[in-house]
Parts: C-alpha cells; sequence; structure tokens
C-alpha cells in the first residue's frame, strides 16, 4: 500500500473519529455476513458509527489522540465503535448486540482518552443514561428551594388554621386549645431556620 493511501486513510479515519475520546475496540470473527449488516444497521440507526481499522494506522492515529494504551487492543481483525448519545449508551448497546449475536467479542475500549478493558465496559452498562443523571441532578438542586419554600409556609399555614377555626365560630374551649397548638408548631419551623 502505497504511502499516499496510508495518509488518506489516517485522515479519513481522523476526521471520522472528530476528536471523539470515547471508543470501543470490537473482534467481529465469526460474523457472518448478514448478521454484520444487521450489526451495523442496528448500530446507524442509535448514530453510532463503525469503522474497520488497520491496526497499524489506528495505532498513529491513537497515539496522536493521547490514547496509546489502545494499541494493546489492536491485535489481530479490529473494529472501532463511537458515538451514541454518551459512553453508557454506547456501552449498553454494543454490550445488548455482543450477548444477541454471541460471536463478537469487546477487547477494550477508552472513555474520554482513559484506557479500559473489556469487563470495565461491562461495568460502564450499568451506568445511569446521561438524562437519568441530568433528572437526578435537578432534583437535587430543586430539593433545597423546596424545603426553604416549606419552611416558609409552615407558620402562615398554622395562623391559617386558627383564623378558619375562629372564624367558624368554635366554642372557647377548642380556641384556646388552638391556641395552645400553634407555638408548638411554629416552635420546629423556627429551630430549622437557625
Amino acid at each position: 500500500m502505497s504511502k499516499y493511501v496510508k495518509e488518506l486513510m489516517m485522515d479519513q479515519l481522523r476526521t471520522d473519529l472528530d476528536g471523539s475520546r470515547s471508543v470501543l475496540i470490537l473482534d467481529l470473527k465469526g460474523l457472518g455476513a448478514v448478521a454484520e449488516h444487521q450489526f451495523r444497521r442496528d448500530l446507524r440507526k442509535k448514530s453510532i458509527k463503525i469503522r474497520t481499522l488497520k491496526n497499524t494506522l489506528a495505532r498513529r492515529i491513537f497515539s496522536e489522540m493521547g490514547m496509546d494504551g489502545l494499541a494493546q487492543f489492536l491485535e489481530g481483525p479490529s473494529v472501532a465503535v463511537w458515538g451514541g448519545d454518551g459512553v453508557a449508551e454506547l456501552a449498553k448497546e454494543i454490550s445488548t448486540q455482543v450477548k444477541a449475536l454471541k460471536k463478537p467479542e469487546i477487547k477494550g475500549g477508552a472513555v474520554d482518552g482513559v484506557v479500559i478493558g473489556p469487563s470495565q465496559v461491562e461495568d460502564i452498562t450499568k451506568l445511569p443514561s446521561r438524562e437519568a443523571l441530568i433528572g437526578r441532578v435537578a432534583a437535587m438542586a430543586m430539593s433545597p428551594a423546596q424545603r426553604v419554600v416549606s419552611l416558609a409556609n409552615a407558620p402562615a399555614s398554622g395562623l391559617l388554621s386558627q383564623l378558619k377555626t375562629l372564624s367558624e365560630g368554635a366554642p372557647e374551649g377548642e380556641a384556646e386549645a388552638a391556641d395552645a397548638e400553634a407555638p408548638a408548631a411554629e416552635a420546629p419551623a423556627a429551630e430549622a431556620e437557625g
């Protein structure tokens, strides 16, 4: 293969990766043509890109990107997969496909430039999706505000219940009992603010 062709292939891989620092390396050996076509089509539907690698050229590209550790997985037939909605979704989809097809093998990969082995890829599949993590962070951010609002409303609700009792024309004994309960309800709210 000429130097010019090798340069073209390396440029194409650089362009395809487009700075992606999360990539998995697979071995599709033993997968039939029809199954491989279906595998590639399923990945394409999820915006996951797949590319067969020439190992020597891929080592150079990954080295340029600061992921030298991926060289250990570039033995024999190698395929790179990347993209999708995030590294957790990528790992989940690939793991699901590998289990269903029983032939492909996950050799390893990199997550944000950190090289990981096949067992760590399986651990990533147990992570929640990006949307679930965003939901958790939003709930945690809203929690203190909800607490402040409930504490601010506590004294007002106690006062309103006393006014309602008085307006309904409660007998003297019940109104005095309601007055005795009001300071007890306000005390925890005052302690929480302090």
